[in-house]
């Protein structure tokens, strides 16, 4: 069912209010296929430094919307920035050291589809159980059967930077837990205090395709962004073009900031630090015994809206 924002909003004050509601629908379903196909789109600054260019620092968003929405803040406009990182860098000739790579990812709505298919082609995956229940999930719903697959190029990515929050200001950036992470993006920020850019939080944000990068042991990063109206106006609606002069000008923000995380990363001597690798399979060994005890236990993970 495809509904207004402003209409579910009516439905959602007056139960609120304790007052019942009727609603009439009609519902027409259509089924469009199982192998339905989804594009990337992949472009890229080559890199200069003889024993770096083969080195990658990408920085991305993703292209597909929700069937009821406009697709303007979720996410044509971390698409924006993300090319206008892009043409930052181009209009200013810089060289840089490794490699800089946009990638604009489809099916991140249906659950990261093209991130994860990116990865999963150059970096790496998690192989999933084949148990007859688990086969008839889709593989984001599938429990990981074992340790890690990584491919060679795995190491050869520094980071991966993301932005999929709206067209508010970048206020600061989600370390992903990579603690390590800090005294880097607090000499970067420093410069940047000016235009409101002062926050950095260990917190795993979830939600969008950077999962895709972490998850394979890649430092991937959200940026923290301004709510403005996003999750109560913009958000899977149909409203949300961001049309007016302060949208533009924290859209033009929010590049200038990634342009800079992107290039300093591209331009240092060493690759970003790393976390340890993730185990998903062990992680699903340990929630065996606590399943058992409380078999109807749900967890809960906060994540934040994209």
């Amino acid at each position: 069912m495809i509904a207004a924002i402003e209409n579910y909003g009516r439905v959602y004050r007056l139960l609120k209010a304790n007052v019942p509601v009727t609603i009439e629908m009609n519902v027409d379903a259509k089924f469009t296929g199982d192998h339905e196909h989804g594009f990337d789109t992949i472009a890229e600054i080559p890199g200069t430094d003889p024993k770096l260019k083969d080195e990658v620092v990408m920085v991305g968003g993703h292209l597909d919307s929700w069937a009821a929405a406009t697709g303007a803040t979720d996410n044509g406009a971390g698409t924006v920035v993300a090319l206008e990182v892009m043409r930052i860098l181009n209009a200013l000739q810089v060289k840089p050291r490794r490699t800089i790579r946009i990638g604009l990812w489809t099916g991140e709505e249906q659950g990261l589809f093209g991130s994860i298919g990116y990865v999963k082609q150059h970096f790496g995956f998690v192989p999933l159980s084949t148990a007859p229940d688990q086969v008839k999930l889709p593989e984001w719903l599938r429990k990981p059967a074992g340790p890690l697959q990584l491919k060679p190029d795995q190491q050869k990515i520094s980071a991966y930077f993301n932005v999929d929050n709206g067209s508010g200001k970048i206020l600061g950036v989600y370390l992903q837990e990579n603690v390590a992470e800090a005294p880097i993006f607090a000499q970067w920020i420093e410069p940047l205090k000016d235009l409101g850019v002062t926050a950095i939080s260990v917190r795993d944000t979830g939600g969008t395709d950077h999962e895709s990068f972490d998850a394979v042991g890649i430092p991937g990063f959200q940026f923290i962004q301004d709510k403005l109206d996003y999750a109560s106006r913009t958000h899977h609606s149909e409203y949300g073009p961001p049309t007016n002069g302060y949208k533009r000008a924290t859209s033009r923000r929010a590049a200038t900031v990634e342009a800079i995380f992107v290039y300093n990363t591209a331009m240092r001597d060493q690759m970003l630090p790393r976390k340890a690798l993730p185990h998903p399979e062990l992680e699903e060994q340990r929630k065996a015994p606590l399943k058992k005890l409380m078999p109807g236990a749900v967890e809960v993970e906060e994540k934040e809206p994209h």
